[in-house]
């Protein structure tokens, strides 16, 4: 029987450690950004649909101006996206250019100064979030300051993913 206990304490033990390596993985990245109670103040300069999913992306005057000037996004830029699947609200994501935020995180993971955040439907942080793979899908958009809508700003929009 102890040889039989033990080999069950191990495997807990492994399956405990390998469930806590995922969440530290998932969790690696910390973030600044909180909700932007007042986005709605700023630009809706972007909408997106894809099949059953549409994005509303807002963002503050000052980062169209720059954008439209071809510069870089000004430090602490908001940009939020409301994500909406068949119609509903599901969550927020944003993202916010915070000075310094690029030096805390891995280098194979960072977007500049940008740091992300993603909020449930109820505005709260949604820690369940891999917010490393946000940034991760970020990087190939360096050219554009880290923005995938950056040419969406410079003309104020279009409906076209």
């Amino acid at each position: 029987m102890a040889p039989l206990i033990q080999r069950l304490l191990g495997w807990a033990a492994a399956l405990a450690a390998g469930t806590a390596a995922v969440m530290v993985w998932a969790n690696e990245v910390s973030s600044p950004v909180q909700f932007p109670e007042d986005y709605k103040q700023g630009v809706h300069y972007a909408t997106v649909e894809l099949g059953n999913v549409r994005e509303e992306i807002y963002t503050s005057r000052e980062a169209i101006e720059a954008a439209r000037n071809n510069q870089p996004l000004p430090e602490g830029t908001v940009i939020l996206m409301e994500d909406y699947r068949d119609g509903k609200l599901l969550r927020y994501i944003a993202m916010e250019k915070t000075a310094g935020y690029g030096g805390t995180q891995p280098a194979d993971l960072r977007t500049g100064d940008w740091a992300f955040q993603s909020f449930g439907p109820d505005r709260r942080i949604d820690r369940r979030e891999n917010l490393a793979r946000c940034m991760a899908c970020h990087q190939p958009q360096a050219k554009n300051d880290f923005v995938f809508t950056y040419g969406r700003m410079q003309t104020l929009g279009s409906k076209r993913p």
